[in-house]
């Protein structure tokens, strides 16, 4: 087995093609769904720019392996996320690749069932820089439980990134076949130069459309949590959960206004009413809070 190796990378050390590829994500694809702008077409794209250009689409999943296919092949990906890390709880919010959900899942929840495997991504978020990320390259011990899980899944090692943000934080994990052998230098030089572009691409994404595995934008989010009784949700008025349903279903506040026949205004402040009932600050922290919430689905 080659050595572990970690290392801590700020954004501004990933290359300017990264930093860059951020930037016009976050100001052309971020800005307009959330605002009803005009989004970039994605026609006629290639490599990096269809990359950031499609992250919000479902097909980014299999678009992010077949970019990274041109650095090493890797076939299955997925993320953890933390809401608030002052109660930390590591949920499953993002996979893609040859693995179905089904295993995907199923394993994520054997694996996030060890307090010890929990504790360690809890503290490889903490140890990111509050301006990068933490990377680090791993395989389980021969005869461990996440041996077997590798060994059938035909996995021999991972290569993960994390990162906090504010109260919350993200660990993404891109996973080896066996087929395919260690990774070498060349290709881990590579991926830790690479990965923590699709990374923000992931928790950038979540801003958006939320998650696979609780389906933010199917509707009625926060009502069926209100209606089933769930936590803070209850507190909410039918009109402040049908505001963060629209919410959640990517509407910017005058779309929300026009839907509902009110006032921005009145959006504004049923938005503010609802944030105060679920301690949350911002509408990346409500989706956060309903990434964490089992009962959501």
């Amino acid at each position: 087995m080659p050595p572990v190796r970690c290392r801590r990378v700020r954004i501004t050390e990933t290359g300017g093609d990264v930093g860059l590829g951020l930037l016009f994500f976050k100001a052309t694809v971020l800005d307009g769904l959330m605002q009803q702008s005009p989004a970039p077409s994605i026609e006629n794209l290639s490599g990096l720019a269809r990359l950031i250009a499609i992250a919000p689409k479902e097909e980014f999943g299999g678009a992010a392996l077949q970019f990274l296919s041109g650095i090493s092949r890797i076939e299955n990906f997925g993320a953890y996320h933390i809401a608030d890390l002052a109660r930390p709880h590591p949920a499953l919010s993002f996979w893609s690749g040859r693995i179905s959900g089904y295993w995907f899942q199923r394993d994520a929840d054997l694996i996030l069932g060890s307090k010890s495997t929990q504790s360690r991504i809890i503290a490889q978020i903490q140890e990111a820089p509050s301006d990068g990320v933490h990377i680090d390259r791993w395989r389980p011990k021969a005869g461990s439980k996440r041996s077997a899980i590798y060994e059938r899944n035909g996995v021999i090692e991972r290569v993960a990134v994390s990162s906090r943000d504010g109260r919350s934080g993200l660990r993404s994990f891109y996973l080896r076949s066996a087929a395919d052998g260690w990774f070498d230098d060349e290709e881990y030089e590579a991926l830790c130069r690479i990965l923590p572009l699709v990374h923000g691409l992931i928790g950038l994404r979540h801003q958006i459309v939320g998650t696979a595995r609780h389906r933010i934008g199917d509707g009625a989010n926060a009502t069926r949590l209100r209606d089933n009784g769930v936590r803070g949700f209850v507190g909410l008025t039918p009109r402040e959960a049908e505001v963060c349903d629209l919410l959640l279903d990517g509407k910017s506040i005058a779309a929300s206004a026009l839907q509902l026949d009110v006032s921005e205004a009145t959006i504004r402040t049923l938005r503010q009413r609802a944030f105060r009932k679920l301690q949350v600050g911002s509408a990346r922290e409500l989706m956060a809070l309903f990434i964490q919430t089992p009962q959501a689905t």
